[in-house]
């Protein structure tokens, strides 16, 4: 059986603890990485970790400046 590579939007909201709205807000904006498969959203889990590693160090490095 073959291993899905990618994370619909509804998988994302859930593993976000946010609502379906806000991540296609998010990546509507430019703000979360996604591509568009069809009509369909898709999400890589790797650029995903990528992004909230740089959203944390964002914050932490405002905080210490």
């Amino acid at each position: 059986m073959l291993k899905r590579a990618y994370l619909t939007v509804e998988e994302v909201a859930v593993q976000f603890g946010v609502t379906a709205t806000t991540v296609y807000r998010l990546v509507q904006q430019g703000t979360l990485p996604g591509f568009k498969v069809g009509n369909q959203w898709r999400f890589s889990p790797s650029m995903l970790e990528r992004w909230v590693t740089d959203q944390v160090g964002g914050k932490h490095a405002d905080n210490g400046a």
